[in-house]
This record gives C-alpha cells, sequence and structure tokens, in this order.
C-alpha cells in the first residue's frame, strides 16, 4: 500500500497528548512501570553487570542514567543498556499480533532521550504511544513470517519503535519522521534465531542494539539525512517490509484505525519468568495442580497441544542439572515442571540451586508438545494450549487456554502488576525508592521532569 509510510509518519510527527484517550494514558504508565521493573530485575545477574561494565569503560559522555547501576553514559549507550537489561528476565511486554517485545527498544530509547533533554511526563508518555504503534504495526505487517525466517522482531522492527518515539521526543516533522523510519529500515540490525534460541548470552542485547540504533535514525533524520519508505522506493521495489517477509506485507496493517485505536491497549504482560511460548502451558499446570490437587509423582505422562512455533522451540528444548538458566527460559519441559513442583513460575525456578535439582529435569522430560491443527487456525491473534496430563493410576486431567494470563483479554490486575514492579525493584533500590518510583509513574502525567523518576532508581 503505496504512502503506507507517509502516512504513519505523519500520524506520529502530529500526535499530541491531549489527543490520547485516558484509557490510553492509564495503559502506557503500567507498560512504563513494567518496563522499569524488569530492567532493575535484570541488574541482578552476571550477563546484565557484563553489559554494564563494558558501557562503564567506555567513559562516554554523561547523558543519560543507566538504570540500577547509577551512572551515566551517552543517551544511546544508556538506552542500549537498559534496553539489554530488560531482555534479560523473560518478562517483559509484547504485542502478540506481531510477535514482539515493543517496550525493550521504545521505553528504553524514550526514557535516555527524556532524562537528555529533560523532557516531562507528559512527553514521555506520547512518545511511548508514538513508539508502540509504529512498533507493533510494523511487526504485525511482516508477521508470522519474518518471525518464520528466523528474525526476532524484538530487535529488528524494535528499531522502528525506538526512532519514531526520539523522533517525536525531538518534535521532528512529517518529514523528519519520515526519514527517521527510513533510516531505521536502513541501519536496522539483523537479529536471527541462532542466538536467542540457542541460549547464547549475546541474546540480550536484542533490546538494545534496536533502543541504541532508533535513536541513532532520528538523530540523523534531524540532521537532514533521508531513507526510502517501509514498503520500497517505487523505483527500486525493495523495500524492508517486502525483503523481510516471505510474504507480501500486510502494509495496510500500518495504517488501519490509526488514530481510532491504540495498538497498546492490546499489548500484553509477563507474569511469569520464561518466554511467552511457555505462558500457556505455565498457567494451565498450576491451575490443573490447584484444581485437582496433583502429586507431581503420581503423573505418568504431560502432553500439550498447541500451535507450530512453541512445538518446534521450545517444546523441543529438554534440561538436565548443568543446563543454563537461559535454556531453562526456553524449554517448556522445565518451565511446566517447576509450575507442577513449586506452583509458581519466578526468579526462584531460575537459580542454581533449582536447575541442579534432579526432579524438574526428570518430571520435564515426560512433556510432549504436539502441533494441533485447529489450534494452528487461530494463531496469530491467540496462542492456544490444550494440556492433557495423565495420571499413572489412567485418570486424565485435561485444560486449555486460549490467551495466557496477562494479555488484554485476561489481563493482570493491577494489584499484581505492582507486586511485579516492587518484586523485582525492590531488591535493587531498595524499598522505598521503589515505593516512590511507583507513584511518580502512576501520576507520570503531572511530572514535570523525567530527571525527578530517574533519581529513584539508581
Amino acid at each position: 500500500m503505496e504512502g503506507s509510510t507517509k502516512k504513519l509518519a505523519s500520524f506520529c510527527s502530529r500526535l499530541g497528548y491531549e489527543a490520547l484517550p485516558e484509557k490510553i494514558v492509564e495503559k502506557t504508565k503500567w507498560v512504563v512501570l513494567d518496563h522499569i521493573g524488569i530492567v532493575l530485575g535484570g541488574t541482578n545477574l552476571d550477563i546484565g553487570r557484563a553489559i554494564a561494565e563494558y558501557v562503564r569503560e567506555l567513559k562516554d559522555k554523561a547523558e543519560a542514567t543507566v538504570l540500577g547501576f547509577g551512572f551515566k553514559s551517552s543517551a544511546r549507550n544508556a538506552a542500549f543498556v537498559n534496553g539489554s537489561l530488560s531482555e534479560i528476565l523473560e518478562m517483559q511486554d509484547g504485542y502478540t499480533k506481531g510477535g514482539i517485545h515493543p517496550s525493550d527498544a521504545t521505553i528504553a530509547a524514550s526514557l535516555a532521550m527524556a532524562e537528555w533533554k529533560k523532557k516531562t511526563g507528559k512527553d514521555l508518555i506520547t512518545a511511548v504511544v508514538v513508539g508502540y504503534e509504529v512498533t507493533n504495526r510494523v511487526a504485525e505487517a511482516i508477521h508470522p513470517t519474518h518471525f518464520a525466517r528466523g528474525f526476532l522482531p524484538t530487535g529488528t522492527v524494535g528499531t522502528f519503535g525506538a526512532a519514531a518515539a526520539v523522533a517525536r521526543m525531538l518534535e521532528l516533522n512529517d518529514e523528519q519522521m519520515f526519514n527517521a523510519l527510513g533510516i531505521a529500515g536502513f541501519i536496522s540490525p539483523a537479529i536471527t534465531w541462532d542466538s536467542h534460541f540457542g541460549t547464547y548470552s549475546i541474546k540480550q542485547v536484542q533490546g538494545g542494539v534496536p533502543a541504541r540504533t532508533g535513536i541513532e535514525s532520528a538523530l540523523l533524520a534531524k540532521k537532514g539525512l533521508t531513507g526510502a519508505p517501509l514498503e520500497g522506493d517505487p523505483k527500486v521495489q525493495k523495500g524492508y517490509c517486502k525483503i523481510m517477509s516471505d510474504e507480501p506485507p500486510k502494509l495496510e496493517k500500518m495504517i488501519e484505525g490509526l488514530g481510532e485505536k491504540f495498538t497498546i491497549e492490546e499489548v500484553y504482560f509477563k507474569p511469569y519468568a520464561s518466554c511467552r511460548m511457555n505462558h500457556g502451558p505455565i498457567q494451565l499446570a498450576m491451575e490443573l495442580k490447584k484444581k485437582h490437587a496433583l502429586k507431581p509423582e503420581e503423573i505418568e505422562d504431560i502432553l500439550v497441544r498447541t500451535y507450530d512455533f512453541p512445538v518446534q522451540r521450545t517444546g523441543s528444548v529438554k534440561t538436565d542439572t548443568h543446563s543454563l538458566f537461559t535454556v531453562c527460559q526456553f524449554s517448556m519441559s522445565y518451565a511446566v515442571a517447576g509450575a507442577l513442583l513449586d506452583g509458581e513460575a519466578g526468579l526462584k525456578q531460575l537459580t542454581p540451586k533449582r536447575i541442579r535439582d534432579p526432579r524438574i529435569h526428570k518430571l520435564g522430560s515426560k512433556l510432549r508438545a504436539v502441533v494441533d491443527p485447529e489450534l494452528q487456525k487461530m494463531y496469530p491473534a491467540n496462542r492456544p494450549y490444550i494440556m492433557e496430563i495423565t495420571m499413572k493410576d489412567g485418570n486424565k486431567i485435561i485444560g486449555q487456554v486460549d490467551y495466557p494470563k496477562g494479555d488484554h483479554r485476561n489481563p493482570m490486575t493491577e494489584d499484581e502488576l505492582k507486586a511485579k514492579f516492587l518484586g523485582l525493584s525492590k531488591g535493587v533500590i531498595g524499598d522505598k525508592k521503589a515505593k516512590k518510583a511507583m507513584e511518580i509513574v502512576m501520576d507520570l502525567e503531572n511530572l514535570d521532569s523525567i530527571s525527578r523518576l530517574i533519581s529513584h532508581l539508581k
């Protein structure tokens, strides 16, 4: 659809805080709070500390804060670290229709730029909404074949959200916003499955690289550099959306209902520290355990029926007592076994002590994941799962979920979101600062300077 990038850019450059419905402002505050919590939680792990130390040693200009560590770097590099930290725990938000985690790049870039440029809470809210609109819409236009080809939309398409958010914060005009998106399409990273599903630790930067690259795209557009539309230059016809998808891109998704509906409303939150493809099985395991008072030692077999991606990826990953925590995060068997044994799926299940327990791996070895043709038809709008647990006495227990907990159709409560934030943050910045930060975010539209929020996140 010719002109999609131009229309999307024009909408983003002109969108003002006053045009945002109250429910969108409220949802945006929750995604900002959620993002900050998972960033702070990521500082507890060696991988997070290594990434932060890498940037600290660069001794770059002091423009924006690396959250949880208390030092400043350039806005680009602060966004790089914070976006990477948000990936570590696998608890970031997501947009099912695009197969993407929009918060990683968009909010990391927005917070860094807002601190550097001394912006207000309303500025931040508007920028985040713009970033989510672009990220989610472009991702949906090329999903699911972009993902199926081996790309990770969070790391590739996330660049567009960061670029748009920063461009809006810098008050770039229509043409400059258009070029920011075009530049982002030209320099967007090719982040692939190998390091992610191969469980290499560099996987974490799929949140940080697009945050940094998005900032660069907007700053270059502000200086007058230009870029091609995402649907492709008419003379060349090798546009980003076309070459990054196996099928003709659904370009209409980039502008469908623009201004009438905001995609951030459909963003889900993650209650469990595991790949989203494991959340349905985790939820079913905990629900069936509670409802039927299941005893793990009496379980003979666990069958999970679902769509193809979980079967191929997380459903095929088996673990043992020597597995890395990143492997366990992407193993459906491990996640379900932990839920059945402990009745939870949080950071405790990823500790060395739990991973070294042979019981969790023995129970996990009983899980089989298979593709169900009827459930396949429901994807990507839904992420459906059916779990059938066979007990040693022959009794079968069955449950089904079409959209796991956290989905906008099955949302986490405000109390659950607050508990998640405090649980991740207070061990890093202290209970008093965590509660104050939460109070500020929940009143973000009245914040005169983002720096006041940042001061509580060190």
